[in-house]
């Protein structure tokens, strides 16, 4: 552990690197002062706070920085000439980045850290998804959409009490038998645990926010089943805007051509038939609307399905611009 009095920073942010890449590849992780490094200008180490550690057994120099300034092209700069001196991997670090940053570094190939948020370490990719290869295939298909509901229900909405299936079956439009299964699936996942209290049974979460969304990410589906293409003769403003749309809507991706809403898998027929809708080609659709393995409407009174489903399902995605703005979601969520 790094012990240093120069400043809050400098001892606490070390620790924070320590526990957040220690939990992120299940391993300790030793961060410490790096060793002197020759043929850098003195600005550098007047600038940043130059760490070290081992991460897959690799020498990687960290350059942590708190205070906000610098832009990224200054910051891929700094990075190349300490790369340059050293031989080794370098990542830029910071308590905060914001989405344009973060797509700025990225685009220039500068690996960097957030602790508690994202890593990002192109250079050892393939290491990487060996390491966490095996973990991967040792986990569990996933939520069930009842569980999901639940857990992003906590996360939105915080209570304090520990809720009851009877109680979250009304505000999420399950059963309580459904309710009372997705308890069950949130404590194998070991996200939670449930507590019995006379004729109750009451569901425990582990954890909170961001912290979390991070441990049940690996369990997470996206909540489409199903995309259908409509003609736009009919009036869809009762629905939820779901998809690219809701995202573009959330976040500062464009917009994409046509509009996306999201309903029910179980209701589609019924709304389908309220509505009106009339499903066509690809290329003379008015509207997309996808079906939902729960209801998107039981977690959002706005206009938009929640920022949670939408994570679910494009955190993964492999277009990287979509992927960003999935991450910037998370930015309105308490840590």
């Amino acid at each position: 552990m790094l012990e240093t009095d120069t400043g809050d920073f400098s001892a606490q942010f070390p620790r924070k690197l320590e526990r957040y890449l220690g939990e992120l590849l299940h391993g300790q992780v030793e961060i410490r002062a790096s060793k002197a490094v020759t043929n850098i200008p003195a600005f550098i180490d007047r600038t940043y706070l130059l760490l070290e550690a081992q991460i897959l057994g690799r020498r990687c120099i960290i350059m942590a920085r708190l205070d906000g300034e610098g832009t990224p092209a200054d910051i891929a700069k700094h990075v190349g000439i300490v790369r340059n001196a050293t031989g080794s991997i370098v990542a830029f670090a910071t308590d905060t980045l914001n989405a344009y940053n973060r797509a700025r570094l990225i685009g220039q190939g500068v690996p960097f850290v957030v602790p508690g948020n994202q890593l990002y370490l192109p250079d050892l990719a393939i290491d990487l998804r060996e390491h966490f290869r095996a973990p991967r295939q040792r986990r569990t298909d996933g939520l069930s959409p009842a569980a999901q509901t639940v857990l992003f229900h906590h996360i939105l909405y915080p209570d304090q009490a520990m809720p009851t299936p009877s109680l979250l079956a009304e505000r999420l439009h399950y059963s309580a038998m459904s309710i009372g299964r997705a308890f069950d699936d949130l404590a194998a996942a070991g996200l939670a645990d449930t507590i019995r209290e006379g004729r109750e049974r009451h569901i425990r979460f582990k954890a909170s926010g961001r912290e979390l969304l991070a441990e049940a990410t690996p369990f997470l589906r996206t909540p489409v089943r199903s995309v259908k293409f409509v003609r736009d003769e009919a009036s869809i403003t009762s629905l939820k805007l779901a998809g690219e749309s809701a995202l573009s809507r959330l976040t500062e991706l464009g917009h994409p051509r046509i509009d996306t809403f999201a309903v029910p898998a179980a209701d589609w027929k019924a709304i389908s038939q309220a509505l009106g809708l009339v499903e066509t080609g690809r290329g003379e659709a008015g509207y997309r609307i996808e079906t939902w393995s729960y209801d998107p409407a039981a977690l959002s009174d706005a206009d938009t399905v929640d920022p949670l489903s939408l994570y679910a399902q494009f955190h993964d995605h492999r277009d990287e611009r979509i992927a960003m703005a999935a991450e910037q979601l998370l930015e309105t969520l308490p840590c």
